[in-house]
């Protein structure tokens, strides 16, 4: 038996204002899809039905969203999900410090278990992989940790906040790249390790490896713990060659959002060895397009009412757009309403967001504009 333990969100206060109203991993993807449903469909995939979640602060959505864990077969009367919240009153506070903090209590769920591997994950990294098959790798490596990585080309936004290996040539992890060392390397070399945040351990490393610390998110679990522990644990790299994409700033929401428009990409992640990504579900009606109506390369979730044309843009549930309005590489999350005769282009709506008729608003793909949630504009 495997256990997965998920880090919510090591870095939740760099999504603008789209962080003030839920945890990273609970934002929107893809139309239908929240973040959080790729971790938990690829541990379901691979067997894990045990599965913790440290949650940061603003988890209310991110708990609504997963409940009981129904669709992804995780209401169960053994094992199923465990939330793991912070108890701090201080809601910006990352993971809390106290003495029987939400890391003390996961360690003391796993302590329970008789699981033979963790499966350490960060809940805001995108991919669609089968953690048995770097399991079968770590076994025979002979490795202490297996740390999961893709190797891809870093953008300047994102290299504050990501994890690069230095792997030797027996695929050992030599070296841990800081984000100083990955900005300075990112023209000089044109693809890097990239870490996804996941790790196989087993389970008495794990409890060795982070004992003590009360305040540990996926960053720091590699930066610290991982490149700490080098000369002593043999720390093997694993490959995962589909598509992945790291969420961690308002600048790479928007940049993985319509990177997914890609049909081969988007094929890539969601047919990737045949394993499908679940989400929670809605019984909605299947979207409504009016005479009006004109789509082109775009994702429309279900439950929607479109009047309009709609271009290079992602629309999620219960969106309405009326007619004449005209909306290009956009993200429309749920329950956004266009009125009649506006311009929309490069714009991020949160949810419940309504934009009244006979408005233009622009942003550029560089500086994408953001609507908070229920806004009238």
């Amino acid at each position: 038996m495997n256990v997965g333990l998920c880090l919510s969100d090591p870095h939740p206060d760099h999504m603008g204002d789209g962080s003030k109203n839920r945890t990273l991993s609970a934002s929107r993807f893809c139309g239908r899809y929240r973040i959080v449903d790729f971790v938990l469909s690829n541990m379901v995939n691979s067997g894990v039905f045990t599965i913790g979640i440290i949650l940061n602060s603003h988890f209310q959505s991110l708990i609504g969203h997963i409940g009981m864990g129904k669709e992804w077969d995780l209401a169960r009367k053994t094992g199923g999900v465990a939330f793991f919240p912070s108890y701090m009153t201080d809601e910006r506070q990352s993971i809390n410090n106290e003495p029987n903090g939400p890391l003390s209590r996961a360690c003391e769920f796993l302590t329970e278990t008789n699981a033979e591997f963790v499966i350490l994950a960060d809940s805001s990294v995108i991919y669609n992989m089968d953690y048995r098959d770097a399991i079968e790798a770590h076994k025979k490596s002979g490795a202490d940790v297996t740390a999961i990585y893709t190797s891809r080309q870093v953008t300047k936004e994102e290299a504050e906040f990501i994890v690069a290996f230095d792997i030797a040539d027996d695929g050992r992890v030599t070296g841990v790249a800081t984000a100083v060392d990955v900005n300075i390397n990112i023209n000089a070399n044109p693809k890097h390790n990239v870490s996804l945040g996941a790790y196989i351990i087993p389970k008495k490393h794990f409890l060795d490896l982070i004992a003590g610390d009360n305040n540990c998110g996926v960053l720091k679990f590699s930066r610290v713990h991982i490149a700490g522990a080098l000369d002593r644990l043999r720390v093997m790299a694993h490959e995962h060659k589909g598509y992945t994409a790291q969420i961690c700033s308002l600048d790479t929401f928007f940049y993985y959002n319509m990177d997914i428009l890609d049909i081969e990409k988007r094929n890539l992640l969601f047919d990737y060895g045949g394993r499908r990504i679940f989400t929670s579900r809605r019984d909605s009606l299947p979207t409504k397009y009016g005479k009006s109506a004109e789509i082109k390369n775009s994702i429309i979730a279900d439950g929607c009412r479109i009047d309009g044309i709609v271009e290079n843009s992602v629309i999620s549930r219960y969106v309405e757009i009326g007619p004449g309005t005209v909306i290009k590489n956009c993200i429309l999350q749920e329950s956004t309403i266009v009125e009649g005769n506006t311009q929309l282009d490069h714009i991020i709506t949160d949810r419940g967001v309504r934009i009244s008729e006979n408005r233009s608003l622009a942003g550029c793909s560089t500086y994408p504009v953001y609507v908070e949630r229920f806004r009238n504009v």
